[in-house]
């Protein structure tokens, strides 16, 4: 495989194809032992030579930016959808920090915005609005995430898939509940208003938008050639998960887990008749998936219909063969850093970036 670097950018964290083949790419500073970023996400243009935009004004505000995509319309409506972090420190106190007052609680939202350009050519996005918001808000200890934030539409265009993590919390009280949307997959139309067959609409007990639940860290969201969801998420000591997303299905997290926690404390494994939706791969060890595309490209011609997969703990991609409710690891490809998400380019290649510090946003092709 040839692997090329284009651009050097600093804290990437998604990228997504504009028609005309340039990219959208967005930031999240990294949080380190800050118990309160202050520091914005960036979103830029890069074309596919290695020239790297301003950042784009008219985003909300925000302490990062998460995953990008465009409408499935976008050709005619020029929507963006943007999936973010921002801090709230009027917001009820949940979470393990909840007891200390100097961090504020912090959540996961979508916005969207329809990106414009100048007789300059400079773009900004315009009538920014956040389209949905999760609920609770977590105060959680500095350099704490697992917000999830990856987006997919359905494959006719009619809704939006958000994953939304579990922020770190072990809590089966939390997470084990319909009430919020911590460690859930919600589906919403693109608007941020809720369709009227998902699985929990008109219960009491639980957010409307609510799609599947029991979920950890789900980095990963996408639908197969065959129009099935699929999602990957990071597992605790063990135990990434490889999942078909089925409408009201529970995952089990924490009550069940392919891995153990990390005091080294064995947490329940999945088992036929648990009443927990099973997985179709795990690792264990990890490979700390963390983005995810189905090839549809002639350029890798093996891997057509193939999931690939980026990984973080595994320096490279992942990729999976799907057959049915089936999954299949098929090859490990080392990149030799830290992938922190992937798109395909429209001529067949795939551009990945890697995690911070490095940032390189490089494409790759066969070697013919």
């Amino acid at each position: 495989m040839k692997s090329e670097t284009i651009a050097v950018l600093e804290n990437p964290w998604s990228l997504a194809f504009l028609p005309d083949g340039r990219m959208l790419v967005t930031s999240r500073p990294p949080t380190g032992k800050v118990n309160n970023p202050i520091t914005p996400g960036t979103l830029r243009i890069v074309t596919q030579a290695g020239v790297v935009s301003d950042s784009i004004s008219g985003l909300p505000t925000n302490v990062g930016l998460l995953d990008v995509v465009l409408d499935p319309r976008y050709t005619s409506n020029k929507l963006v959808y943007i999936s973010f972090m921002e801090r709230d420190p009027t917001a009820p106190r949940v979470g393990r920090a909840a007891a200390d007052l100097s961090i504020d609680p912090a959540g996961l939202a979508v916005m969207r915005g329809t990106l414009v350009f100048g007789s300059d050519g400079i773009a900004k996005l315009q009538d920014a609005q956040v389209i949905w918001r999760q609920i609770p808000k977590i105060a959680t200890p500095a350099g704490s995430g697992e917000p999830g934030g990856r987006m997919t539409f359905s494959p006719d265009g009619t809704y939006l898939f958000v994953a939304a993590g579990d922020r770190q919390e072990m809590e089966a009280p939390l997470i084990q509940t319909l009430s919020n949307t911590i460690g859930k997959i919600i589906r919403i139309y693109p608007d941020g208003s809720i369709p009227a067959d998902n699985p929990y609409v008109g219960r009491p007990d639980a957010k409307p938008e609510i799609w599947s639940w029991g979920h950890r860290n789900p980095y990963g969201l996408a639908f197969s050639p065959s129009g099935q969801l699929w999602e990957h998420e990071m597992g605790p000591m063990g135990g990434d998960e490889f999942n078909a997303i089925a409408s009201g299905s529970n995952y089990g997290w924490p009550l069940v887990s392919y891995g153990d926690d990390y005091s080294g404390t064995p947490i329940p494994k999945p088992s036929a008749g648990d009443g927990f939706a099973a997985s179709a791969l795990w690792w264990v060890p990890v490979i700390a998936p963390s983005g995810m595309i189905f090839y549809t490209g002639g350029l890798f011609g093996d891997w057509k219909n193939d999931a690939l997969i980026s990984g973080l703990q595994y320096h490279g991609l992942v990729r999976v063969r799907i057959n049915g409710s089936k999954a299949t690891e098929m090859q490990r490809i080392d990149l030799g850093s830290r992938i922190r998400g992937l798109a395909q380019s429209s001529d067949g290649s795939i551009w990945v970036v890697e995690d911070q510090p490095s940032g390189a946003l490089r494409k790759l092709t066969p070697i013919f």
